[in-house]
C-alpha cells in the first residue's frame, strides 16, 4: 500500500482540530472536578493549573491514526499493538494524575507494558549490543524503553517543553522517512503525533493554561520510544540518539547526580537543567525557545550530516547538547 496524500492529510487535520478543540472543553471539566496541580516549593509554575490534557492529544492521537487504518494506509505492522498499549498506559497514568499512584505501580505498568510490546515486535531488540545474547539485548533493550518513558515524565516540567520535544521527534524522524534514510510507513502515524502536540502547544505554551499530565507524557514516551527504537532496527540508530538528544542527556545527568548523592529519584525536584533558570526568574517560553533551536540544529546534523560521516554527527550533536545544558545552568545567574 502506498500513502494517500488526501486520506494522511485528513487524519492529521482530524488530530489537529480534535487537540486544539478539545483541550478548552477538557480543561472546563478538570477545573469542575478539582484536579489541579498547586504549585509549591518544588514547583516551577507559580499558578494553580488544571492537568491532565494529554487525554485529548491521546485520543486525537489514536483518531487521526484510526483514518489511516480505514484509508488502508501502509504503516509498520507492530503499530496496532503499540497504540493500543499505549492506550492503556494512559488509563494508568489518568488514575496517577486523580489518585497519585505509588513509584513501584506506576514502573510494574510500564515494565509490563514494554515487556509484551517486545513480545509482540522482537526485532526491536537491540540485537547489534556487541557481545550480548538476545535475552540479556532484550533486557537491556526494555531497560532503556523504561527509561525513556519515565525520562519523558520527568522532563515535563516547564510550560510548553513536552509538546516541542514531541514535534521535534516527530519532525526528525518524519524528515528521515522522507529523505529515504527509513522506510516511508513510519511517516504517517509519527506525522499524526507531531501535529497534535503542536495543537496542544497552542494551550500549553507560556503561561500554560493547561498541562499535559502524565496521562500525556508517558504514552506519548512509550510510543516515541517505540518509534526510536524502529528507526533504530533500520539502521538510523545515530538518529535516534541525536535527535532525542537533549532529552536524553538532561534527564539523565540529573538522575545521575541525584543517585550519587543519595537522595530519592522518583521525588519531585527541581534539579533539571531547565528548571535552573526558572530559579533566576526567566520565563519558561524563553528557555524553550533555546531548546527548539538547538533541537532543530540537532535535527539538521541527523538528517543530512549523519549520511557524510556518522561519528562527525555524534561529536558535533554532543557538543550542540553539552553547550545548551551548560547556557541553560547559567541562564538567568547575575
Amino acid at each position: 500500500m502506498s500513502i494517500n496524500s488526501e486520506i494522511l492529510f485528513l487524519a492529521m487535520g482530524v488530530a489537529f482540530f480534535a487537540t486544539l478543540i478539545g483541550v478548552p472543553l477538557l480543561r472546563r471539566l478538570l477545573m469542575a472536578r478539582n484536579v489541579i496541580d498547586t504549585p509549591n516549593s518544588r514547583s516551577s509554575h507559580t499558578q494553580p493549573t488544571p492537568r491532565g490534557g494529554g487525554v485529548v492529544v491521546v485520543l486525537a492521537v489514536i483518531a487521526g491514526i484510526a483514518i489511516l487504518k480505514m484509508g488502508e494506509q501502509a504503516w509498520p505492522t507492530d503499530l496496532f499493538p503499540i497504540i493500543i498499549i499505549a492506550f492503556l498506559l494512559g488509563c494508568v497514568s489518568l488514575t496517577d494524575d486523580i489518585r497519585n499512584l505509588s513509584p513501584g505501580l506506576r514502573l510494574l505498568c510500564q515494565a509490563l507494558a514494554v515487556g509484551i510490546a517486545l513480545a509482540i515486535a522482537p526485532e526491536l531488540v537491540l540485537t547489534s549490543i556487541p557481545f550480548l545474547p538476545f535475552w540479556l539485548a532484550s533486557i537491556v533493550t526494555a531497560m532503556i524503553w523504561v527509561w525513556f518513558i519515565n525520562l519523558y515524565n520527568f522532563m515535563d516540567g516547564i510550560d510548553g517543553i513536552t509538546g516541542v520535544q514531541t514535534a521535534t521527534i516527530s519532525i526528525g524522524i518524519c524528515l528521515l522517512g522522507i529523505t529515504g534514510a527509513i522506510s516511508f510507513d513510519i511517516v504517517a502515524p509519527i506525522a499524526i503525533i507531531g501535529v497534535a502536540s503542536l495543537a496542544f502547544l497552542f494551550w500549553n505554551w507560556a503561561p500554560a493554561k493547561i498541562f499535559l499530565g502524565d496521562v500525556g507524557s508517558i504514552p506519548l514516551g512509550f510510543i516515541l520510544g517505540w518509534a526510536l527504537l524502529y528507526i533504530t532496527h533500520e539502521g538510523a540508530w545515530v538518529a535516534a540518539v541525536i535527535i532525542p538528544g537533549y532529552y536524553l542527556a538532561d534527564a539523565t545527568i540529573t538522575l545521575l547526580k541525584r543517585a550519587i548523592r543519595g537522595e530519592k529519584v522518583w521525588t519531585p525536584h527541581r534539579e533539571h537543567f531547565y528548571q535552573m533558570p526558572v530559579l533566576h526568574n526567566v520565563r519558561h517560553d524563553l528557555i524553550v525557545l533555546r531548546i527548539i533551536l538547538a533541537n532543530a540544529v540537532l535535527v539538521c546534523i541527523s538528517i543530512w550530516v549523519t549520511p557524510m560521516d556518522y561519528i562527525y554527527a555524534l561529536s558535533i550533536g554532543s557538543l550542540i547538547i553539552l553547550g545548551l545544558l551548560w547556557h541553560l545552568s547559567r541562564l538567568g545567574r547575575p
